[in-house]
């Protein structure tokens, strides 16, 4: 299939299948999706996989959890639903190991991914299995709330026409109407708490909430309806601040490294080996001895706020200057061991793809996989600046 013709049936299938696309008469396809399809082997599924279904396990420990701070609150919330859409992204090497570099609770690019996808594989909506399996994480986590169906959903974050990923909100409103579900967007500030039941602004009940907000914790006075009908139990989050503590809080990568961390937490030696198989070394600034030896390192290293997402303010320490460096060290950052991207692999040099990278996304409920997908780019971090870029897919 040409590329041209691939970004024609994408948008054909777009606007059959999401009625809400006709509010963007024109989408920039080939910033968001590429075209191309990655070939991986097997290897880096089976070890990502392994490592997922360990930190599940390992996460749901009692010993685990009593080793972390109680961030916000969080170790005594009654909460009983996991999280839709987590995800888990890795780099590569042509050895066929991946590399840790993040989890997250608020990722983008499922119904994108899934879009392309069909696309592909010429699979119509209604036999596409992830999505399949998508509609049955959304239905457990209402059961697991003590909810009843059928679903009332919310889709939240901050200013939500005006996200990048606007287009996605769309789809996700329309494919939860296409279950006969009722489906609203609802920004975080906009909620309403009465008389314990949650309610969107335009006064729809609410029993589940799509939270893709990246106040992660719910911290914000904007968000104190939200936040007290979470904690209260009167409302299925999903994702949800309690998953984001136990696993996607940037400081879970320091803990993990941290020499005893996972026998303590009761980890059983196979699950130590595969998680201990893919972790990039994580520090606090303190690991090191001085400012000046963390400089000296520099090279090495990958330097990140605890609270980014999206690739925001991450800096690699090669190209940082002394005045950026000085400012990232009166905040409060995370350093990695730097693992580099692996090159899109290309049969020729005259290829616009050549030094191109890419990271490889598992998008997973629970522990179970349900969706892969890579992301190439130009550049220090995933940015969707390039055509020919975006989310890929990927074959083991």
């Amino acid at each position: 299939m040409s590329y041209n013709h691939f970004y024609k049936n994408l948008d054909g299938l777009a606007r059959k299948t999401f009625a809400g696309l006709s509010e963007l008469p024109e989408v920039a396809w080939d910033h968001l999706i590429s075209p191309l399809e990655l070939r991986l082997p097997k290897s880096v599924y089976n070890h990502a996989q392994a490592a997922i279904e360990a930190l599940f396990r390992v996460s749901r420990q009692p010993a685990y959890q009593s080793l972390l701070e109680d961030e916000a609150g969080m170790a005594g919330l009654p909460i009983r639903n996991d999280s839709v859409l987590m995800a888990y992204d890795f780099h590569t090497n042509e050895a066929g190991e991946c590399f840790l570099v993040e989890i997250n609770t608020n990722a983008s690019g499922f119904m994108l991914s899934s879009l392309m996808e069909m696309v592909h594989k010429q699979i119509p909506l209604d036999r596409y299995q992830p999505l399949q399996d998508l509609r049955a994480s959304f239905e457990n986590e209402l059961r697991l709330s003590g909810l009843s169906s059928p679903p009332q959903v919310a889709i939240t974050d901050d200013d939500i026409v005006g996200q990048k990923m606007y287009l996605e909100f769309l789809m996700y409103r329309d494919w939860f109407r296409g279950l006969g579900w009722q489906a609203e967007f609802c920004d975080g500030k906009d909620f309403v708490l009465d008389g314990g039941q949650l309610k969107t602004a335009g006064g729809m009940p609410v029993n589940l909430v799509y939270n893709r907000l990246t106040d992660f914790y719910l911290e914000e006075s904007q968000h104190q309806a939200l936040r007290e009908a979470y904690a209260l139990g009167g409302v299925s989050v999903s994702p949800n601040p309690k998953e984001y503590w136990r696993l996607a809080d940037k400081q879970r990568l320091v803990q993990l490294t941290e020499p005893g961390f996972l026998e303590k937490a009761g980890a059983s030696e196979q699950d130590k080996e595969a998680i201990l198989r893919i972790l990039i070394p994580t520090f606090e600034k303190s690991a090191f001895g001085s400012v000046d030896e963390i400089w000296a390192q520099r090279r090495g290293l990958f330097f990140k706020p605890k609270r980014s997402y999206g690739g925001k303010s991450v800096y690699r320490g090669e190209s940082v200057s002394r005045k950026v460096f000085e400012r990232l060290m009166a905040d409060d950052i995370l350093i990695q061991r730097f693992q580099p991207a692996q090159k899109v692999p290309t049969d020729d040099e005259r290829s616009v793809l050549n030094n191109w990278k890419f990271d490889v996304r598992f998008y997973v409920y629970q522990d179970r996989i349900q969706l892969v997908c890579a992301r190439i780019y130009q550049g220090q971090v995933t940015n969707f600046s390039s055509p020919m870029g975006g989310f890929t897919s990927v074959q083991f």
